[in-house]
């Protein structure tokens, strides 16, 4: 009997915890989820459905779009920072964080070219094409609370909007371990000149990549 009552506590308590994990990622979810473009704010036009949403300006995606993609090492991420949201200077020195963090510079800072009315409701938005998927999975470990939004660029230069709700790079240890490795990864299999499609892709551990990410939005 004693020994029924202990399952059945066991399975009670595995239950709560996988409520809570779900919950947990649900609300990291709708916290991520910004304001549609070209939309009346306050109006039901301008909030989001569950992903993936599709607007003039790309295709909103789910937080987890990119969990199956392979980050690309930071020197080969080139970044372009846009104020959505009005804040003076944030812009530039979230630019200069990111230079900081070995990202490279894909073009100066400047006012957003989609929220034109700097009215980016959340924390931000991280912008890239096909082509610039891995950067972009790179780029989201310095920005876990940004919205990914795909959109039919060509190349592998990634856009970071600041949103209101934007509260700085967040260069944890994990994430900031995940880089280092990626920059080792880099040092050791390319040599000058070497052809990167041949040398393949990093590796890191996706535990890792996954506590880099664990964070309140």
């Amino acid at each position: 009997m004693p020994a029924l009552i202990l399952l059945a506590v066991l399975a009670l308590l595995s239950g709560f915890v996988w409520t809570r994990v779900f919950e947990s990622t649900e609300t990291v979810e709708m916290a991520t989820r910004c304001n549609v473009p070209d939309a009346k704010p306050g109006t039901s036009a301008a909030q989001p459905g569950d992903p993936p949403t599709r607007t003039q300006a790309g295709t909103m995606l789910p937080r987890d779009a990119l969990d199956d993609t392979t980050p690309a090492p930071p020197q080969d991420v080139p970044v372009h920072v846009f104020n959505a949201n009005g804040e003076a200077n944030q812009a530039t020195l979230v630019s200069e964080a990111l230079s900081n963090l070995g990202f490279a510079e894909g073009g100066e800072p400047a006012n957003d070219p989609v929220y034109t009315d700097l009215n980016l409701k959340c924390h931000g938005q991280i912008r890239y094409g096909r082509a610039g998927a891995g950067a972009a999975r790179t780029l989201s470990l310095m920005a876990p609370c940004a919205q990914l939004v795909r959109d039919q660029r060509s190349g592998t230069t990634v856009d970071l909007a600041l949103g209101s709700e934007f509260d700085g790079v967040r260069a944890t240890q994990q994430a900031q371990q995940v880089l280092q490795q990626l920059r080792n990864w880099a040092k050791e299999n390319r040599s000058q000149g070497a052809d990167q499609q041949r040398v393949g892709e990093p590796e890191v551990s996706g535990k890792l990549l996954e506590a880099a990410r664990e964070v309140h939005c």
